[in-house]
């Protein structure tokens, strides 16, 4: 298998060589041992989750034991072991290439942020806690080369960030977030290209940046459409589904452009097919912001981040027919029709690249 894979990397690489000219060069070696590092990590897959759990238990024993010995009664201390931790585990992460050493680290690295804002929310007030957070997150994520420590960094930021408003109680300031979030994977979405080729640091940044991005904006969507989170009470949701669905047709655009769809009758149509589907949604942004996820992770071919949208997708689809103030037999044949209109979508869709392709 490696061998076949090891053949088909070279192909995919003579094929480059050949349509980039004499003057593209490359590193064989490097690309070999990255391409079989990455192949590695999908490898034994049960046997790393077990380590990895196990590395997860051991380290909330150990701060099990710390609490013992009164680390709660200090403030200060808090402060200064989740300081520590989480330097430790980037040391860790960088002393080698170990899956038992790389899961620790990982632990280490929760546990860190947990120990801190204990320590911060005990010394300051909530936004304190908040900055502080979000401070240190922006710090590690900018020194840090781990994959999976970048990714739970963004998610600290992240999260930080979205409780601003709430603690605040300034919930409009949520749409700003929207917007910031969605301009930033838009941009990572449609620039893959050069931030890849940008520098090494940008190359290791840009999968666990952009996964993170993925996971922040599903999750302040499900406090702006999911009524248990007090959504009723959000101003103006409309904001938000208007800044994702600019965002989502800014996708389209590039698609259809690289794609070769030159009409701009063909544009038009499709951008009002895009605008007919999400007006009757303008009250629930989590639909555009799936849309947006799954358009944008299809293009730039990315798996993971395409089903959690599509996952995301589903979810506030239900959501959204099971909060429509309707009986039962109308929400069936909005149901019944919206199907109907995207099977016709993909009759459509089938039609034109047949035609296109011959």
């Amino acid at each position: 298998m490696a061998q076949h894979t090891n053949e088909h990397l070279q192909q995919v690489l003579q094929t480059i060589a050949q349509e980039e000219g004499a003057n593209f060069t490359y590193d064989a070696g490097k690309i070999e041992t990255e391409a079989r590092f990455s192949s590695s990590l999908y490898s034994n897959l049960p046997i790393k989750l077990l380590t990895i759990f196990g590395g997860f238990l051991a380290t909330f024993f150990f701060m099990g034991f710390l609490f013992t010995t009164g680390l709660y009664n200090s403030n200060v201390a808090m402060l200064v072991f989740g300081l520590g931790f989480i330097v430790g585990s980037e040391v860790l992460n960088r002393l080698r290439d170990d899956l038992m050493l790389n899961s620790v680290s990982v632990s280490l690295n929760i546990i860190g942020y947990l120990l801190f804002g204990m320590g911060v929310s005990e010394l300051g007030n909530d936004v304190t806690l908040a900055l502080a957070l979000a401070g240190v997150a922006t710090v590690f994520i900018l020194v840090s080369e781990g994959t999976v420590l970048v990714f739970l960094s963004v998610l600290v930021l992240g999260g930080s960030l979205l409780s601003l408003p709430y603690i605040l109680k300034i919930t409009e300031l949520l749409h700003v977030f929207v917007g910031a979030v969605t301009a930033l994977l838009t941009y990572m979405s449609l620039q893959e290209a050069r931030l890849l080729a940008g520098s090494r640091k940008q190359n290791k940044l840009y999968g666990p940046v952009r996964m993170g991005l993925v996971f922040i904006l599903a999750s302040v969507l499900i406090f702006l459409s999911n009524q248990e989170f007090d959504a009723d009470k959000i101003k103006y949701p409309w904001i938000s589904t208007i800044l994702l669905t600019l965002a989502l047709l800014v996708v389209l655009r590039q698609v259809m452009q690289d794609t070769g769809i030159a009409e701009s009758r063909t544009r038009f149509i499709v951008y009002g097919c895009c605008l007919v589907m999400l007006a009757p949604t303008i009250l629930t942004p989590g639909i555009a912001g799936a849309l947006l996820i799954v358009l944008a992770s299809f293009y730039i071919g990315h798996r993971v981040s395409f089903i959690v949208g599509l996952l995301a997708l589903g979810y506030f689809v239900v959501l959204y027919y099971y909060n429509l103030q309707l009986t039962l037999l109308t929400k069936s044949g909005i149901l019944i029709l919206t199907g109907c209109l995207f099977l016709g979508g993909l009759y459509v869709l089938n039609r034109y690249i047949r035609n296109h392709a011959n």
